[in-house]
């Protein structure tokens, strides 16, 4: 049995005890030295820190100037309820006429000026609108009944139309699917779809939040397709709608709110002075729109006819390709692709494994020594 070496060294008065301890066990060692040698593959978000994290940094805040008039609702669309621009035709909106309980669709010059009408069939009811470029970049008119998802199982209608290349007054067949939320029950609001990557977005609507659900790449006929919730929106949503360049442009009660994606933060706020709250923004109309340039937004007045108004938007990156992996054409035929939820494992599968593995070694050595010393004493 192994004693403890005592020393005694005198200063004055005074003795002081130097203890020499039991000697660290062999096998307690070799797993420090296995500690120290995992830590290096912790990714640096990962690791412990005393330091603070770098503040998110905060987005521009400016207050536009008066929406310049773009153009008045036609007398043949005295309310409208969607707009957004065609992908054969840049130039062209398309929106509908919100009173109607059968809507029809509406196609319109640059200049607010109808320049034909559809009546679609295989839809009962719809009260939402936006476009996405479909197979072999031609575009794809898709309606959804959002109402229909506060009743019930949480479950709405979506039609999917191939967009006319020429404006001509006619009937377009619709193709119907049935799309569910994951969670329940919710009031759905708005509808937008991002053209880079051909993906449809849903955003719920409340006073104060709104989250955002992501449509299936694969959308099944005569089944129900679950949407996948992404993120969550500390602010309300009234309007959205994708630029070219991949930002976001959303609508919130007092302000226009640009996302660098659909997935990230906040970079610009425009808030409205007077006349934009004069012209909607503080009760805003339902149709609201971003221009195929990416460089305004339209804001409607609220009433019978209203006056489009133009909102300058902030300047975005260079627009560049999406990465192959992510671009999905609205078909049936598509690969799904996986939208992970962003409360993930810390530090991802390697971050977590390495953490875990020093928690062990960490019950190991504890272990180790707590035997030495039984077998010491």
């Amino acid at each position: 049995m192994r004693k403890n070496a005592t020393a005694s060294l005198k200063r004055g008065d005074n003795a002081v005890k130097v203890v020499h301890d039991r000697p660290w066990h062999p096998a307690v060692t070799t797993l420090a030295i296995a500690a120290l040698t995992v830590m290096p593959t912790l990714p640096a978000h990962a690791a412990v820190s005393t330091t603070a994290s770098a503040p998110t940094p905060r987005p521009a805040v400016t207050t536009s100037p008066a929406p310049q008039p773009a153009f008045r609702a036609d007398a043949r669309l005295p309310q409208p309820r969607a707009l957004v621009h065609g992908v054969a035709d840049p130039s062209v909106w398309w929106s509908f006429d919100g009173r109607s309980a059968r809507p029809r669709l509406v196609a319109l010059g640059a200049d607010g000026r109808v320049r034909a009408t559809y009546t679609v069939t295989g839809a009962r009811r719809w009260d939402a609108l936006t476009i996405v470029k479909g197979e072999n970049g031609a575009g794809t008119l898709v309606l959804a009944d959002l109402a229909e998802a506060r009743s019930g199982r949480g479950v709405l209608s979506l039609y999917r139309i191939p967009e006319p290349a020429r404006p001509a007054d006619g009937r377009l067949a619709a193709q119907p699917f049935k799309v569910g939320f994951p969670d329940g029950p919710h009031e759905a609001g708005t509808l937008m779809a991002d053209q880079r990557e051909g993906r449809l977005y849903i955003v719920t609507r409340a006073s104060t939040s709104a989250a955002v659900y992501a449509l299936p790449a694969v959308l099944n006929p005569g089944l129900d397709n679950v949407l996948t919730r992404i993120r969550r929106l500390p602010f309300a949503v009234r309007g959205g709608a994708f630029t070219r360049d991949g930002r976001v442009v959303l609508r919130a009660p007092d302000a226009l709110r640009v996302l660098s994606g659909v997935r990230e933060q906040v970079t610009h706020v425009i808030r409205l002075d007077a006349a934009g709250a004069a012209a909607g923004a503080a009760n805003p109309g339902p149709a609201f729109g971003v221009s195929a340039d990416g460089r305004r937004a339209l804001l409607a007045d609220t009433g019978a006819r209203p006056m489009f108004r133009a909102v300058a938007l902030p300047a975005g990156a260079k627009a560049g390709r999406p990465r192959p992996s992510s671009t999905v054409a609205l078909t049936e035929r598509s690969r799904p692709v996986s939208y992970p939820v962003g409360d993930g494992l810390p530090g991802g599968l390697i971050g977590t494994g390495a953490l875990a593995g020093l928690g062990l070694l960490g019950l190991l050595g504890g272990g180790f020594y707590l035997r030495g010393r039984r077998r010491d004493g």
